[in-house]
């Protein structure tokens, strides 16, 4: 699930794709839709017709059937509108920026907090706000921190329609193997330092850490730092963390230097007994190491603070639409509560709705669902964020292998970083 879970490496992708397919990450709500959350709610039956055309990334059979059967429910409650679905399967960013550049991009389509930025500065978007208000939609009916991610001046430009976060993702037979307790919501970094020095042996590292931004800032802030001064003393205090896990205490190890392609293989095989993932690995352990038994809990609390990191996709709507009442018609639909119903039921992904958070009867989606409360979305670099990504893997790496010092890696990383941040 490319957008939800915004997985730099094309394995990884592959991975979620799949989990996707048999996912059983939170329970199905059961509340009653609301009026504003109907096929064709934002005006009524008779007045929305036209034709609207979807697009978003297909990355498995089984998403583009939740999508499908979305739409014909949609269009068998609103006869005179035809709804399109248009999938873009690979490069999904790309064809899409080209195709609002040539004026053809479909009337709503997916956004990924990812890269969302530049296209709410810029006028590619519609504001949804008076679409919302006359559909009696507020921004209150979702999780907070998921809506403003797509929100800039004071305007909303996409509606959410799932997410993830991370989790300490364990192996409880690993932890039992090892004679280690299992970890908790209190765990602090001290605790995960301890437990990953007495889970190293026997062939386990306690954790398999990757030289991957998005896992290594959540520590950074962690510690009370910040992208923009990465080098100063909250930096330095991360990152020697983070990468001390295996550059000096030895208790982890690379996914690729575990013969694996990602932690969460690496979890699952055995070979380490914490990773930090989001509702991804249990997909992925319930898929395909069904004998697994493992347990989710929130991320440990550091020097600062609790954090983590928010990955979510939104629906919004092109700024050039010509049937904006219908296409927002179909957007409300696809983001309310009677569709998201049914996304969950399948086990596809967590509820941006906030009505529907204690229909999530999983143990671990209930953390990973709880960790957006105090977590940020991944575009903390904005329009950069991917060259940002790249310059802080290339520096964690090197420290991680011992190619660098801490000092030496930070210093670089800084000025890597410099021109692509603003303070």
């Amino acid at each position: 699930m490319e957008g939800v879970v915004l997985m730099r490496n094309k394995t990884l992708l592959a991975l979620v794709a799949l989990a996707a397919i048999v996912a059983t990450a939170c329970g199905g709500p059961a509340a009653q839709p609301s009026a504003s959350t109907s096929p064709g709610a934002s005006a009524t039956t008779a007045q929305l017709s036209g034709n609207v055309r979807v697009s978003g990334w297909s990355s498995s059979p089984a998403e583009d059937k939740l999508v499908t059967d979305a739409i014909d429910a949609f269009m068998k409650a609103n006869p005179n509108v035809k709804v399109t679905w248009e999938p873009i399967a690979k490069d999904y960013d790309t064809v899409l920026k080209t195709n609002i550049a040539a004026g053809t991009e479909a009337d709503v389509f997916y956004v990924d907090i990812n890269w969302v930025g530049s296209l709410m500065t810029t006028g590619k978007l519609m504001a949804l706000d008076d679409l919302m208000s006359k559909a009696k939609v507020a921004k209150s009916d979702f999780v907070p921190t998921l809506i403003d991610a797509f929100s800039n001046g004071g305007k909303v430009y996409g509606l959410p329609k799932d997410f993830n976060t991370l989790g300490l993702v364990y192996n409880k037979d690993v932890f039992t193997k090892q004679g280690v307790k299992e970890p908790t919501n209190d765990w602090t970094w001290a605790d995960l330092k301890q437990a990953a020095k007495d889970l190293t042996k026997n062939g386990v590292v306690g954790v398999s850490l990757p030289a991957d931004a998005a896992r290594f800032v959540p520590f950074l802030w962690m510690a009370g730092g910040d992208i923009t001064a990465i080098n100063n003393a909250a930096g330095t205090m991360a990152t020697d963390y983070y990468t001390g896990f295996e550059a000096k205490d030895k208790t982890s190890k690379l996914p690729s230097e575990l013969g694996m392609g990602w932690p969460g293989e690496a979890l699952a095989k055995g070979k380490a007994a914490i990773a930090f993932e989001g509702g991804w690995l249990p997909a992925f352990l319930k898929s395909d190491y069904k004998d697994v038994k493992y347990g989710v809990v929130q991320l440990p609390k550091g020097p600062s603070s609790k954090s983590n990191l928010i990955f979510t996709v939104a629906y919004a709507m092109s700024a050039k639409t010509k049937n904006a009442d219908a296409a927002f018609a179909v957007l409300n639909y696809l983001t309310g509560a009677e569709n998201q119903r049914k996304v969950l039921q399948s086990g596809f992904a967590l509820p941006t709705r906030q009505a529907l958070a204690s229909e999530i009867t999983d143990p671990g989606s209930k953390e990973i669902f709880n960790g957006a409360a105090y977590g940020k979305p991944f575009n903390y670099g904005g329009a950069n964020n991917g060259k940002i990504n790249d310059a802080i893997n290339k520096q964690l790496e090197a420290i991680i292998t011992g190619k660098s010092t801490v000092k030496d890696g930070l210093d670089k990383m800084a000025n890597d970083l410099k021109p692509l941040v603003t303070p």
